[in-house]
């Protein structure tokens, strides 16, 4: 076949899956007075298995659920299915009207392993709220449809990961964090001695999934192998603060502020691992050295100002939150994704007195990770001082590029 029948075939194929997929999206119940819904969740994961093995999983899991396929050619396609999920986290929810859902998956070679594209997508608006005994606050598509995805998503998975694996790919760092990627990672470490990167991605795999004890072993080979480097103190360090494993990111921090003594980031990290411990003295000394060296490192002042706060040293944190705001504006375009410069805008604003500007940041902040915007409780009491004084506040705007 020439290229320009192969492309040609090839666009008949995707014509084909776009058309099964409206077919799909208008079959089953009308919804109530017509309106469709617009919501979508979706969900990308690496599998590791090759993709005969995934696609025969997934058609047969999906098909547990109750939803029917549509097509199976290109990515796989469901008709809409209008009864409840199965899932207890629905008992008090069946009295109410399903909107309805649809399934898009698709799966792809990622190397001898696989990846898994799910896109899940309501197929009615119900203008309904929580039932009787549900916290009313929460919104009803958007729960429904996460727990839908969930559904969809732990069905394909959850067999999957019953089976060996048998085939590695070059590295274990595409697979999600969990119980599976530390064993296949210390598999790939075990099956490479000599590997820095094998070694590197079995260290990062415990750290990140709250064993970071167990990091020290392969870290410890690391550094045989390649010797200490900044770059392995910072990934593997901020991998243990993320996972709140703050003991052992105050052990490595400490090591690295040995090494590096003029590096401020290393000094900084350092002051966040005991604030972590609620070491509220060593952690201001840190932040100390940090600022010491960087007087303008913001960060560094965004978190001094909470731990000289803690201690009563109110002018103290004042005055940390002063340079900390001058310098987080001033950046802010550039570091919209940085959950930090939201938490330290958040925190020093409420210092400042500034409350609805506080509960904005902070409503920011949790956008980017609801988990991490909370993992300081000194900074988030202080942004619950401001919210019982102005309530409720919509996130901040993102700044418009110059």
């Amino acid at each position: 076949m020439t290229r320009p029948m192969k492309l040609a075939a090839r666009s008949l194929l995707v014509l084909a899956s776009v058309t099964s997929s409206l077919k799909a999206a208008t079959q089953g119940p009308s919804c109530p007075g017509g309106r469709a819904s617009t919501a979508m969740l979706g969900a990308t994961w690496v599998e590791p298995q090759p993709p005969e093995v995934v696609g025969k999983h997934v058609v047969k899991s999906i098909r547990t659920l109750g939803y029917t396929f549509t097509d199976t050619v290109g990515p796989l396609v469901t008709a809409p299915k209008f009864s409840w999920p199965s899932s207890s986290v629905f008992t008090l929810w069946r009295g109410l009207a399903y909107p309805g859902a649809t399934l898009t998956i698709a799966v792809e070679p990622a190397g001898p392993w696989t990846r898994v594209r799910l896109e899940t997508r309501l197929v009615c608006e119900t203008d309904q709220r929580p039932p009787p005994g549900h916290p009313q606050d929460v919104d009803f598509q958007t729960f429904v449809l996460d727990q839908t995805n969930s559904e969809a998503q732990w069905a394909i998975s959850s067999p999957l990961h019953q089976l060996k694996v048998r085939v590695f790919a070059e590295s274990c760092a595409p697979l999600d964090d969990g119980d599976l990627k530390i064993d296949v990672c210390r598999r790939m470490a075990e099956a490479q001695p000599r590997n820095p990167e094998a070694l590197r991605q079995y260290a990062l795999a415990l750290a990140r999934f709250y064993r970071a004890r167990e990091a020290w072993k392969p870290l410890g080979e690391l550094f045989a192998l390649e010797g200490e480097r900044a770059s392995t103190y910072n990934e593997i360090g901020d991998a243990m603060l993320e996972a709140r494993q703050f003991d052992d990111a105050r052990k490595l921090y400490a090591r690295a502020t040995q090494l590096w003594p003029m590096a401020p980031f290393m000094a900084y990290h350092f002051g966040r691992a005991q604030l972590g411990l609620h070491r509220f003295r060593p952690a201001i000394d840190a932040f100390a050295v940090a600022i010491g060296l960087d007087s303008s490192l913001a960060d560094g002042h965004a978190y001094a100002a909470v731990a000289t706060a803690q201690l009563g040293r109110s002018d103290e944190s004042r005055e940390h939150c002063a340079i900390a705001t001058r310098h987080l504006e001033a950046d802010l375009a550039d570091r919209v994704a940085d959950i930090d410069t939201w938490l330290g805008l958040a925190f020093c604003a409420s210092i400042l007195g500034r409350h609805r500007e506080a509960v904005s940041y902070f409503m920011r902040a949790l956008t980017i990770s609801a988990s991490r915007a909370r993992e300081t409780p000194e900074l988030v009491d202080q942004i619950m001082a401001s919210h019982a004084l102005v309530g409720d506040q919509p996130p901040a705007p993102l700044p418009q590029r110059q």
